[in-house]
């Protein structure tokens, strides 16, 4: 090599067939380094464990039902026309969020203490216990973890101290999301193991766990979750307002019972007699029926009217392919990844000449100096 830097530094200029030669005399080293970072790939795909991957579709309908034309014309027949049935706009969720949305710790915490079949269990976990008990991690995984597991068993209480600080949080303050340590690993490796993609009118629901019937279940969990969270969301405040009004429709209704009975058994009480007082009071009796008719019969028809928007603002979500039990691992990808390190192996140690080459260079160019 020294005698190549020093011809190339009096001559100014380095020749491709010397550095071909070079190369050849050096491919020892190259080889070296090449198998080393194949063999390091090699320990992490024999370390890592099979993951089966479960794909499930779900269609997003478009709102079905009563369009609003439909929603007009039933105001005008009903006589809701005033209240402006007709032409309410429900603000739905962009469906572009969906994705992100699952992601989110808030809709991940629903999915913490809901469990799977485990063959290496034999039984239904949680995914919680999981995470934290079942799941194998490849060789590296624990080698980059091993300072801060040493760490540990010298201070055995700073966890604990943290997960009793985390949990009264949570207790204190429900707006607040607090989770303790196993909780947090659970939802790190949920957004490792959850993948929603949107397609047109389509979801791509994708998991992935080391079983395949896990696999299958934790799919079928995230839909019916995310079917009903989807709801929640977009119909939360209309179903807050359908709520109270039906609670006031009922108070009305009781009062417009009340007033009746009233009315009726004052006529009862004082049938055949003919006094102008007796007449007054049954005046007013009615009067007070008919105002709280009128209030519950207004109230009605807003109930109605909630009801109806209630209805026409609901997700229409369906399945549009089932969660399939997986027969084949999806990962570790060996072929690919064998590949993938190898080259990646062979390029290091081409990288790895030329800097050696480049700092023998800069050495014997500075001596000189």
């Amino acid at each position: 090599m020294d005698r190549f830097i020093k011809k190339s530094l009096q001559e100014q200029e380095i020749l491709i067939k010397d550095l071909i030669n070079l190369i050849i005399v050096f491919k020892k080293w190259i080889v070296i380094v090449a198998v080393t970072v194949f063999s390091l790939g090699l320990v992490y795909l024999l370390t890592s464990s099979e993951e089966f991957t479960t794909s499930s579709k779900l269609l997003m309908e478009q709102s079905g039902g009563l369009n609003s034309k439909a929603l007009g014309g039933l105001a005008s027949i009903t006589g809701l026309g005033n209240l402006g049935i007709g032409n309410q706009n429900t603000e739905a969720l962009p469906p572009d969020l969906i994705p992100e949305l699952v992601l989110e710790s808030d809709f991940l915490e629903k999915l913490l203490y809901e469990k799977v079949y485990l063959k290496e269990a034999s039984d239904s976990v949680s995914l919680v216990e999981f995470v934290n008990e079942y799941e194998k991690y490849n060789f590296y995984y624990h080698l980059v973890r091993l300072p801060g597991k040493v760490k540990s068993m010298f201070l055995p209480n700073t966890n604990v101290e943290t997960e009793k600080n985390d949990t009264s949080i949570s207790h204190e303050d429900e707006a607040i999301l607090a989770f303790d340590a196993r909780e947090r690993k659970t939802i790190a490796q949920l957004r490792k193991r959850i993948e929603v993609e949107k397609e047109d009118r389509l979801l791509l629901i994708k998991t992935k766990m080391p079983e395949p019937l896990a696999s299958a279940q934790l799919n079928e969990i995230l839909s019916r979750f995310l079917k009903e969270y989807l709801t929640k969301i977009i119909l939360d405040k209309d179903l807050k307002n359908f709520e109270f009004i039906e609670e006031r429709t009922k108070e009305a209704k009781k009062r417009v019972e009340q007033t009746q009975k009233k009315l009726a058994n004052f006529r009862d009480g004082n049938r055949g007699i003919n006094s102008q007082l007796l007449k007054t009071e049954e005046d007013r009796l009615l009067a007070d029926f008919n105002l709280e008719f009128s209030v519950y019969n207004s109230l009605a028809q807003q109930m109605e009217q909630s009801r109806i928007k209630v209805q026409n603002a609901t997700p229409l979500m369906t399945v549009f392919q089932k969660p399939q039990l997986p027969t084949n691992p999806s990962e570790p990808k060996f072929l690919l990844l064998g590949i993938v390190f190898l080259v990646l192996g062979g390029i290091l140690g081409i990288l790895f000449f030329f800097g050696l080459l480049i700092l023998r260079m800069l050495t014997i160019h500075f001596s000189h100096v």
